[in-house]
């Protein structure tokens, strides 16, 4: 009977091991996957990874300041994607998102909030051409930390903030694995490290 537990545990820890040994783990200890940093034209804002942090900093009111990479994961096959950020406000007018399915600046999907609503849009050429909003009421408005998931199961795709879930949207194929981060409106987001598990 001894010699059985002493199996079962033995399987039980090596289904945990191969469970984990999908997910790669980016801390911006070296930039392997080529976020792109930078000063956008001084007023616009920057973008730098510092003391293994991504740091996005918009000083403009009105234009999006993006950074990229490309992931180390297959988007036809189901994955999830974590990201530990801190944002420095919320408010209306001073918005964060995750970017996905990024081809480049003009084609990519994206998840966006502000201190009202989360909001999946998609970019085609330069334009807008879907979308789906949802009221949420945030407990905390200033210096939040948070944790964001994106998942995609099959045809779905859903977006969880510290482990809720928030939108959940179907039929939106996915093509590219660029994956990214943006703020709008004088407002800072911090990227503590991102999980990629597939």
């Amino acid at each position: 009977m001894k010699n059985a537990n002493v199996i079962i545990l033995l399987l039980m820890a090596a289904v945990t091991m191969m469970a984990n040994a999908n997910v790669i783990v980016d801390d911006f200890s070296a930039n392997i996957y080529g976020w792109n940093e930078g000063e956008i034209n001084g007023d616009i804002g920057t973008i730098a990874i510092i003391n293994g942090q991504l740091n996005i900093k918009s000083k403009h009111e009105e234009v999006a300041l993006k950074t990229h990479c490309y992931a180390p994961i297959n988007v036809e096959k189901d994955f999830r994607v974590t990201a530990h950020v801190g944002i420095d406000k919320l408010k209306d007018d001073k918005q964060v998102g995750l970017i996905f399915n990024y081809r480049d600046d003009g084609n990519f999907y994206c998840f966006s909030f502000n201190e009202y609503a989360v909001s999946f849009r998609r970019y085609e050429n330069n334009e807008e051409v879907g979308s789906y909003h949802q009221g949420i009421k945030w407990k905390k408005k200033k210096k939040l930390e948070q944790e964001w998931t994106l998942i995609k199961e099959a045809d779905e795709l859903a977006f969880l903030v510290d482990g809720q879930e928030i939108l959940r949207i179907r039929y939106m194929p996915l093509s590219y694995c660029g994956i990214g981060f943006y703020t709008i409106s004088k407002q800072q987001l911090i990227v503590d490290r991102i999980e990629y598990d597939q």
